[in-house]
């Protein structure tokens, strides 16, 4: 059956305006049509690759939140970190872990449960010595770096190996003069 109309339509893959002669038609030759239907199956097969792999993950996360002991990878995967990171906690002795071997390091769920349960602190805690640390009564990192002639990281050490508080203002790490002093055993103002 043929048609005398002609209807002005625009192609769905090439977006060109074309002459139809029906109302359904949809693309303006065969060979957008042909392309169209190849980028429609190709797309299907990545959201297709996309949920198998959604699946596989959110298995293997179930997985993991089940078993009582974990690989590195597994409690990497279970963290959300990499695995150096779990590496680096086990060094610190912040994760009790066992090493049955070189490649074989495991640990325990309990031990990541109580390891956050140990390092939780409120909202609401706030820590005494900050209060006290003003601009007037404190160097910035900066000036201690200058001060003390000392790199930015021996400087952080020092200060995460003391205890020491500090409290940032602004764009500035302020650090009380009096607890620099302290450790440099020097007077200066």
């Amino acid at each position: 059956m043929s048609s005398n109309i002609i209807v002005k339509r625009i192609c769905n893959y090439c977006k060109n305006v074309f002459d139809a002669k029906t109302i359904k038609t949809k693309y303006c030759s065969h060979t957008c049509n042909r392309k169209d239907y190849k980028l429609n199956q190709k797309l299907q097969k990545i959201e297709r690759s996309d949920t198998e792999t959604k699946l596989k993950v959110s298995e293997s996360v179930v997985d993991v939140n089940s078993r009582d002991f974990l690989t590195v990878k597994e409690a990497s995967t279970l963290l959300r970190m990499s695995s150096k990171t779990v590496y680096r906690l086990i060094e610190q002795k912040e994760l009790n872990a066992f090493n049955f071997s070189v490649r074989k390091t495991l640990i325990r769920r309990k031990d990541i449960d109580s390891y956050f349960e140990s390092n939780l602190i409120s909202n609401d805690y706030v820590n005494p010595n900050r209060e006290n640390i003003t601009p007037d009564n404190s160097y910035t990192i900066n000036e201690a770096v200058t001060i003390f002639n000392i790199s930015n990281g021996a400087l952080y050490n020092i200060i995460k190996k003391h205890n020491i508080p500090k409290k940032t203002h602004g764009k500035h790490t302020l650090v009380r003069k009096e607890d620099l002093n302290k450790i440099f055993n020097t007077q200066y103002e």
